[in-house]
């Protein structure tokens, strides 16, 4: 039954056919609009007048900016809000302002933290270390300088996956966990449903695809994304433009695809940390049409103590297409249950 389960799970991702092949058609397009530049000669040069640059969104107005040098690079993060520290992780696709909604309630509550990963925004995008074991000691590094021996933890994602990384490896610091609609490189039988129906994750890994995409980061993003939502257009025009812009920054694309380059050391890294299962409370939160079939049992995996929320009507951008229930139940889990 599971298996049937999580084979009709991924079926949707093949369902979603017309949305695959209008997001190829643009890569090509993109590709082909390019070498047409590049062949075309110059008739005569003609005054332009450069795009301004877009500045960083901000967060609600009693969270601040910071950076912070962790592992030898840079991480940009914001902070805000009063209490036991919530460190929130987000994923590819988006920065740290995919939490913003919730940034207002979570810190009445909370010190809340939400970094950009090594690789986008306004963080460090160096050669190396995308692997989530890494990425895990950046943020764990960036907790110990702020002072605090125990945190609250949660990752959406990308996020997931380096929150899965620092609890494995950092369990006496976490207090409670919260993984949020995506699956752990290497833990099967899901793994590899996913990997084999998820043609992006290639896309992703393959060394060119940065220099393909970079420049057209809007065509790219704006087009990704319906892939694995379920909502029509849900984020705002705030979202999509601070989401966009954090990409475009120079190397954002480039060093974002890394993360999926380093999925094969994630899954070795992953069986290892497998053999202690964790012990902190876990919350495994999928979207009804995406990873709530799979994510409690695929949790279980590597964690004993896991309870469930499935986000109605949601696809894989659980924040924006149903915050109510995502700031409901987090609150639930981090705060009301203690």
């Amino acid at each position: 039954m599971k298996t049937n389960l999580v084979n009709s799970t991924y079926l949707n991702f093949k369902s979603k056919t017309t949305q695959f092949l209008l997001l190829g058609f643009t890569l090509l397009t993109l590709i082909s609009c390019n070498k047409k530049a590049e062949e075309t000669p110059a008739v005569a040069s003609t005054p332009t007048t450069e795009t301004p640059e877009v500045a960083p969104a901000n967060p609600p107005s009693n969270f601040k900016h910071a950076t912070a040098t962790v592992n030898g690079i840079k991480i940009h993060y914001v902070i805000g809000g009063q209490g036991d520290p919530l460190v929130l992780v987000h994923g590819f696709g988006q920065n740290w302002y995919m939490w913003n909604r919730l940034l207002p309630e979570l810190s009445k509550h909370f010190t809340v933290i939400a970094p950009d990963l090594r690789g986008v925004g306004e963080s460090d995008k160096p050669e190396g270390g995308y692997d989530k074991k890494t990425m895990a000691s950046d943020i764990h590094e960036l907790v110990n300088q702020l002072g605090y021996k125990k945190i609250n933890l949660a990752g959406h994602d990308i996020g997931l996956m380096v929150a899965y990384a620092y609890a494995a490896q950092y369990g006496d610091s976490v207090n409670k966990l919260a993984l949020m609609d995506a699956l752990l490189p290497g833990i099967e039988p899901v793994w590899s449903n996913v990997k084999g129906s998820a043609w992006w994750f290639g896309f992703f890994a393959w060394p060119a695809s940065g220099d393909i995409v970079k420049g057209k980061e809007k065509e790219f993003l704006t087009n990704f994304w319906p892939v694995v939502g379920h909502v029509k257009d849900p984020f705002t025009a705030e979202e999509t433009t601070e989401f966009i812009r954090a990409y475009a920054v120079e190397g954002g694309t480039t060093a974002a695809f890394k993360w999926f380059g380093a999925f094969d050391q994630d899954g070795k890294d992953n069986l290892v940390f497998a053999k202690k299962k964790l012990k902190m409370p876990l919350l495994a939160m999928g979207g009804e049409y995406f990873a709530a079939a799979f994510l409690k049992d695929h949790s279980k995996l590597v964690a004993e103590n896991v309870t469930e929320s499935k986000i109605a009507g949601s696809g894989h951008w659980l924040v924006q297409e149903n915050t109510a229930q995502v700031q409901k139940d987090l609150l639930a889990f981090f705060w009301l249950n203690n």
